[in-house]
């Protein structure tokens, strides 16, 4: 039997033990706003709208039964929505990103619909001139919701979460435009346990109101990272197949040799070595990718889907997809980041 045959066997033999790891990198992203870099004086508002469905700011949920709060002060809106702009002017002031932030929370009147259009250009240029700013970050409208369970036979504690839902803009006055509209929806959520899945004894819940604060803090804070560059830490998964090349590879990615790697996954990356190729190519790729050789990632990656085609590996072309659009964005950013 010869070399080949038999490493044949032994892939075909032992495919279903192959191990996916992940590899954590760090990585530069810009800001998703592209505003103008002119801007320097910003005004901050508040839209005052709500939709007509949008009811149960003095309500709670607790184990899934709606109830009235007794106790919320008769303002609780405006204070949340305070928090969430103030919240987003910190954070821009402490990234340094503009020279002047402004807050109008009270510029429009109360307002409710069933549609929220955006702001025309003529109101943007009469709030930018009564505000001396040349740029608006509007928050559109704000809502937030709060429910508390008990503990279950699956969750062992009692837990509480806060749903928000907003919608911003960011209009630019003088090019008359609008620049983004953006709604996020995020669910903050408490329980007896920490970050890494230990159960706190002594860990205490934030009552309503405290859990409403925080959670519209968060919503500022979390709009604020689209106006600047940050560093964001993401996993890249490669594949570990039963063979001792493989397993070598394996430790060389663990004290980032990737030359040293590369050398040992090109060995299987030939067509002759069937849907074993497919974990080589997608290894190279990501190999690429860490000596920022992005083309040549793709090219890889190409290579990957080809052969993952060929044998209609949909696992393996699903990975390969998700991948792509990764290596893509990854891409993108960094060319925008060297404009």
């Amino acid at each position: 039997m010869n070399r080949l045959i038999l490493l044949t066997l032994l892939v075909l033999s032992t495919a279903s033990c192959t191990v996916y790891k992940d590899y954590p990198i760090e990585i530069y992203t810009p800001g998703e706003i592209a505003y103008p870099a002119n801007a320097e004086n910003v005004a901050i508002v508040y839209r005052n709208f709500k939709y007509s469905s949008d009811s149960l700011v003095h309500y709670y949920k607790d184990d899934f039964r709606l109830k009235k709060a007794r106790q919320d002060p008769k303002n609780l809106d405006s204070i949340l929505v305070n928090l969430c702009m103030s919240e987003l002017a910190e954070n821009l002031k402490e990234k340094n990103a503009f020279k002047e932030i402004r807050i109008f929370p009270e510029l429009f009147e109360p307002h409710s619909g069933q549609k929220l259009p955006a702001l025309n250009m003529e109101m943007v240029q009469q709030l930018a001139t009564k505000t001396n700013t040349d740029l608006v970050i509007s928050l559109e409208t704000y809502s937030s919701f709060y429910s508390e369970y008990s503990s279950t036979a699956e969750v062992p504690t009692k837990s509480n979460e806060v749903i928000t839902a907003a919608v911003w803009a960011v209009y630019s006055p003088f090019e008359q435009r609008l620049i983004e509209r953006k709604t996020m929806i995020d669910t903050i959520f408490w329980n007896g346990y920490d970050a890494q899945g230990n159960y706190q004894r002594n860990a205490k819940l934030p009552p309503r109101i405290t859990a409403l604060k925080i959670a519209s803090q968060m919503v500022g804070e979390n709009y604020s990272k689209r106006f600047f560059a940050s560093w964001e830490n993401v996993n890249r998964m490669y594949s570990v197949p039963p063979l001792p090349d493989f397993a070598m590879a394996d430790e060389y990615v663990q004290k980032g040799e990737w030359d040293n790697a590369i050398m040992l996954w090109k060995r299987y990356a030939d067509d002759s070595n069937g849907k074993m190729a497919i974990n080589a190519r997608y290894n190279l790729a990501l190999a690429y990718e860490m000596k920022d050789d992005f083309d040549t990632a793709e090219k890889w990656l190409n290579a990957a889907q080809q052969i993952a085609t060929d044998y209609n590996s949909r696992e393996e072309l699903k990975m390969i997809f998700e991948y792509r659009v990764l290596l893509a964005k990854r891409k993108k950013d960094i060319m925008r980041l060297n404009q």
